[in-house]
């Protein structure tokens, strides 16, 4: 049933069906919290379920999704809320509503949720969240959240690290690149989770003739899965780390915005629906939205592939795929012969 109600949610985005709503608000008055958490719902103050409430901000967010000033009144309601989780929905709603504008007040008010709100949850989403506004302005993040990477708490810079991620996916961009090095080594767990993460975000079709540290990177996300003391979350971070890397058998590219400069909501969408899976892992699958193919393929009237040809006035190795991982083949040992015993003889 949560996978009707989301695949309804999604089929149905942005569409204003009613018969859509109605079907989805007589799920969410059974109120039970495996249903709702696929839902769009009002009454998030009275229901004892978090997952409930939680399911609620995001709703409420890919309502107000692109709306800017449209959605100021909700979010202003939200993040005035005792509830840290309905904070947290009223960060996620600004995110989406001026997703890709680079506002300045959107950009003021999370910065001032990052360092003054009461909650760990709300002041590291506040942070990732600038990736979402900024991602068509990637080079002045850096600047932005730099300090904020040097936090003494580990959520704002788990936050700095994704923030970081987000609008740098694909370009490689070094002051982006020398902040998350450090972090890899970072003492808390999940904040180390994160900086692999966005750092796998910022080389996805980057290889060392375009950045040297490609390898380095690989190497290290490698090292982090085999190695046995590493914490689980680390190990988990690192996993997602090689398939996002590796996204679309290296010909997919993390896009949020069109290639004519517009913006891309399911790939916007997925982004935020991922970063969620701080809570429940299997929403991971959504940032595959967020995947745009970068290769070429062509069909004639018979869906066959014809023979064709194209001309790059760069050199091949800029777009060499990055060397396969090699296994390890371990040399068998020599047989030796049996050692005869003097009693024997």
């Amino acid at each position: 049933m949560v996978g009707g109600g989301l695949g309804l949610g999604v089929a149905g985005m942005a569409t204003g069906d009613e018969g859509i709503y109605d079907d989805l608000k007589g799920v969410l008055y059974t109120d039970l919290a495996l249903n709702v958490e696929a839902d769009m719902i009002q009454y998030a103050n009275d229901t004892q379920h978090e997952k409930i409430v939680r399911g609620l901000g995001l709703g409420m967010a890919l309502i107000m999704y692109g709306r800017q000033e449209g959605a100021d009144e909700l979010v202003n309601g939200l993040l005035d809320d005792p509830d840290p989780i309905l904070r947290y929905g009223g960060i996620q709603t600004l995110a989406l509503a001026y997703c890709g504008t680079g506002s300045n007040k959107a950009v003021r008010k999370l910065l001032h949720v990052a360092v003054g709100d009461v909650s760990d949850d709300v002041r590291r989403y506040a942070v990732m969240s600038l990736g979402f506004i900024l991602f068509r302005k990637p080079k002045s993040v850096p600047r932005m959240v730099e300090l904020l990477s040097e936090s003494y708490n580990p959520h704002v810079r788990y936050g700095a690290a994704m923030a970081l991620g987000i609008p740098c996916a694909g370009i490689g961009l070094d002051k982006a690149i020398d902040i998350l090095e450090p972090m890899i080594k970072d003492p808390t767990d999940f904040v180390r989770q994160g900086a692999l993460i966005a750092l796998s975000m910022i080389m996805v079709q980057q290889n060392e003739a375009m950045n040297p540290k490609v390898g380095t990177i690989r190497k290290t996300l490698q090292k982090a899965i085999g190695d046995r003391h590493e914490d689980a979350m680390t190990k988990f971070g690192s996993a997602i780390s090689l398939g996002i890397v590796d996204a679309g058998g290296r010909n997919c590219m993390i896009s949020l915005q069109t290639q004519t400069g517009n913006l891309n909501m399911a790939g916007i969408v997925g982004m935020a629906v991922f970063t969620q899976y701080w809570y429940w892992f299997r929403l991971t699958h959504f940032l595959s939205l967020s995947f745009t193919p970068t290769s070429v393929v062509g069909l004639d009237q018979d869906l066959e592939v014809p023979s064709f040809k194209f001309h790059s006035a760069t050199r091949p190795s800029l777009f060499d795929y990055p060397p396969e991982q090699e296994a390890k083949t371990e040399d068998a040992p020599e047989k030796v012969n049996t050692a005869v015993l003097s009693t024997t003889a």
